[in-house]
């Protein structure tokens, strides 16, 4: 690519309706009620992620999110100690738009409530709140060149910005969409009528008469992303039927045309790590290798102690979230059989769905120690990660990009995954005479595929360590140069931001 000099530090702003954080820093006694922010249901933009493009340098980087408040009191003291990782580095550009509808959201298990309906908000007046504050405030505060947009929740935001001169990217990570009325939209302070030269009405997309936010902001976007190739082609290829048909049909018309000098317009980029270091690597490096295996033997025991897991064994651990997508019922239904065929400890450590939870239990409690179930924590997550001869299983029929195949690996965890979506473009098969790939996919997520995966993992269980560590190393580096959020930012920054910030100027002369 030729690189065009630029007259001056073009401004991004990046908008999304959760921001997640590395919450290994002041967590305090959250962990005990099992709260976890890294569980988003949007798509979410890591701290990691917006520091990583202020870091690369070529953009002026502002980021905005809702400030999502509960009357839970740690969960405030929590986000006013993270929020600060972000607003010590944007000290001038960090802003949180402010709601009624942002109070009090509910938290469940391991998630917040953020996108639910409540008896007084809907989820989307939220959007609007957002998205109006964004509109009226920030758009003349910043006035961005570069708009990015993550979500169906930043719908309204898309044909305003687009109205007024401002190049947009958009991402779509579960690609939800909601509907509104226009006049709705209109009421609460989103100008969408066309007056003069502004004219926000050939970006909308209507779905039966209502404003559709995700088909919207996906038709109005310069640039579309999604956060890996595997979805991209799945939405592409029309498999995906619970999706929303015009958001599908947004993404294919979307893909349909090209740039000027012929750069495509929708792309996947597979999340950043989140957080670039290894501990692994790092303790290894600190402790040497072999009093690094004892203390991770030692962790191993730790793990099926506090749980109730048998000793010995090769403990498995499913790491995702218990909803239908995840499909986390095909290893619940085979567990007790794999944990003795395989002589494996499988552990379920998740929240979701009550009555999958309940299944997962009463496995569990049948199992004579072979099979455990405990609500998610992130104290007991990083146990595992520091845990030897520990594996991950993902059976999921629908994973975007996912989180445990791209951070487990970074820590020594090796992942078994349906090769889908995100877990296709991540999980790769080991061959540890070639010293190539980094885990276990298997094709056909069924009680076949599923035995094929965890043979797989036993075969590499029962190496040596002189053998399984070398691999595990290497594959440690391997996760950390591939997905850390330098390199990500640097290809963002190189294949979309730029160009079109070119693209908008060149186009100004014409």
């Amino acid at each position: 690519m030729t690189v065009q000099k630029i007259r001056r530090q073009p401004n991004l702003l990046i908008a999304t309706p959760e921001l997640t954080f590395d919450l290994d820093v002041g967590m305090g006694n959250l962990l005990s009620i099992g709260i976890n922010f890294q569980q988003g249901g949007m798509a979410p933009v890591t701290s990691t992620d917006v520091i990583s493009m202020e870091n690369e340098g070529t953009f002026k980087v502002s980021a905005t999110a809702p400030k999502w408040e509960s009357s839970l009191r740690e969960l405030n003291d929590l986000m006013t100690t993270e929020i600060k990782i972000i607003d010590s580095r944007l000290p001038d550009n960090f802003f949180l738009i402010s709601h009624p509808s942002f109070n009090n959201v509910k938290i469940e298990g391991s998630n917040t409530k953020m996108y639910e309906d409540s008896w007084r908000f809907s989820s989307a007046d939220r959007a609007i709140a957002f998205s109006s504050g964004i509109i009226n405030t920030l758009l003349p505060k910043i006035n961005p060149d570069i708009l990015w947009v993550n979500d169906w929740m930043l719908g309204s935001v898309a044909p305003v910005a687009k109205a007024l001169g401002i190049k947009l990217v958009a991402t779509g990570h579960n690609f939800f969409t909601k509907f509104s009325d226009l006049d709705d939209l209109v009421y609460k302070g989103i100008e969408l009528r066309k007056f003069d030269n502004y004219d926000p009405t050939k970006w909308i997309w209507y779905t039966n008469g209502k404003f559709d936010h995700m088909a919207t902001e996906i038709n109005a976007a310069d640039d579309f992303i999604t956060v890996s190739e595997g979805i991209l082609e799945r939405v592409l290829q029309g498999k995906l039927d619970y999706l929303s048909p015009s958001v599908t049909q947004a993404i294919k018309n979307k893909s349909y045309s090209k740039h000027a000098d012929g750069r495509p317009r929708v792309h996947g980029y597979l999340n950043p790590l989140e957080k670039d270091n290894s501990n692994f690597l790092e303790n290894v490096e600190k402790y040497g290798l072999e009093n690094h295996i004892v203390w991770r033997k030692n962790n191993s025991e730790t793990v099926r102690k506090v749980t109730g897991l048998k000793e010995g064994g090769r403990l498995v651990v499913f790491p995702n979230r218990f909803y239908e997508q995840k499909l986390p019922q095909l290893l619940i239904d085979n567990a007790i059989y794999l944990a003795h065929m395989f002589d494996l400890r499988i552990l379920f450590l998740a929240n979701g769905d009550p009555r999958i939870v309940k299944n997962a239990g009463s496995v569990a409690v049948g199992s004579n120690g072979m099979v455990a179930y405990m609500s998610y924590n992130k104290k007991m997550e990083n146990l595992i990660k520091s845990s030897d001869n520990a594996y991950g299983i993902m059976t999921s029929e629908y994973e975007p990009c996912g989180g445990p195949n791209l951070n487990y690996p970074l820590e020594g965890i090796l992942i078994g995954a349906h090769a889908i979506d995100g877990l296709r473009d991540t999980v790769k098969q080991l061959d540890i005479l070639k010293s190539v790939g980094n885990g276990f996919p298997y094709e056909n997520n069924n009680s076949i595929g599923l035995g094929y995966c965890t043979s797989e993992i036993a075969k590499f269980a029962s190496l040596p360590e002189n053998i399984r560590y070398p691999q595990l190393i290497r594959i440690a580096k391997e996760t950390q140069n591939q997905h850390a959020s330098a390199p990500r930012a640097k290809r963002l920054v190189e294949e979309i931001f730029l160009p079109l910030y070119h693209e908008k100027y060149s186009t100004k002369k014409k």
